[in-house]
């Protein structure tokens, strides 16, 4: 487990050092890990460093759906031809096992795929929406995934706690605070559990990987398994004169009789 954490330290510690007003250069893809390797980072939620915060801009909202859509946390370029919308929730446990896994899956294909963070704050867990509240304020601050790692990492949610992270990793608390309470943070917790339900990933965690659904965390040669294949169907579309830009929504929307509706809701008008 050791060599495996040193691997994923030495190439993601020397990818960081990007400026940040900058599109980030993608780094060489991180050394390839065993199946145990692997599956000990399910049991170490935040042990490597964070991901790099990336913007993905507010999809227009799904009529019917109370709330409202805003902009979302994401990792690789927006050009990605894959994109894996992660819907979770910090206070399942199931969700903590796909932290590392999926962070691993980024920087195994820089270039290639781009990760998308939704809030599917469930309402049988009581702390989960405070949560979920203060990770979008953190975001707002440009320190989304080290928020993210903290609270799987810790699993510590309660009030002062939440506070706690934000001063631990530099945050401004005035304006942490402030968008705390800033209903438009809540209408978008809201709008996003909601969707969740509205495209059957009502559990968590769910995952649309270019229209392709998982519930649920199996292991990650499983969602490992689906990139590839979606990665082939992207290439297949790229190939017809597509923009790269555009190759991922094309092909969620041509991923089945529910396709057309996963891409208006996920991603941004044409």
């Amino acid at each position: 487990m050791a060599s495996a954490f040193a691997v994923l330290l030495l190439t993601v510690l020397v990818s960081c050092a990007t400026d940040p007003q900058k599109e980030p250069v993608p780094p060489p893809p991180v050394a390839q890990l065993s199946g145990d390797e692997v599956l000990a980072l399910e049991q170490a939620p935040g042990n490597t460093p964070a991901l790099a915060d990336a913007t993905e801009p507010a999809p227009a909202p799904v009529e019917g759906i109370e709330g409202t859509p805003g902009p979302s946390p994401a990792f690789g370029p927006a050009g990605a031809p894959v994109r894996v919308f992660v819907f979770t929730d910090f206070q399942c446990p199931v969700c903590r096992r796909a932290v590392e896994p999926l962070k691993y899956l980024a920087r195994r294909h820089p270039t290639e795929v781009r990760i998308v963070f939704k809030q599917n704050a469930l309402y049988s867990h009581p702390r989960s929406a405070a949560a979920a509240t203060a990770s979008i304020a953190a975001f707002r601050q440009g320190k989304f995934w080290e928020y993210h790692d903290r609270l799987f990492r810790t699993g510590e949610m309660d009030d002062a706690s939440l506070e706690g992270h934000a001063q631990a990793l530099g945050l401004n608390l005035e304006e942490f605070r402030k968008d705390l309470a800033d209903p438009a943070v809540s209408a978008q917790v809201k709008y996003e559990a909601t969707l969740a339900v509205k495209l059957d990933l009502g559990s968590t965690p769910g995952f649309l990987v270019n229209g392709a659904r998982q519930m649920g965390w199996s292991s990650y040669a499983g969602l490992e398994s689906i990139v590839e294949s979606e990665l082939d169907r992207a290439r297949k579309i790229a190939e017809t004169g597509m923009s790269a830009s555009q190759v991922a929504r094309a092909a969620t929307d041509q991923s089945g009789p529910n396709g057309k509706l996963l891409a208006e809701a996920l991603f941004t008008a044409r």
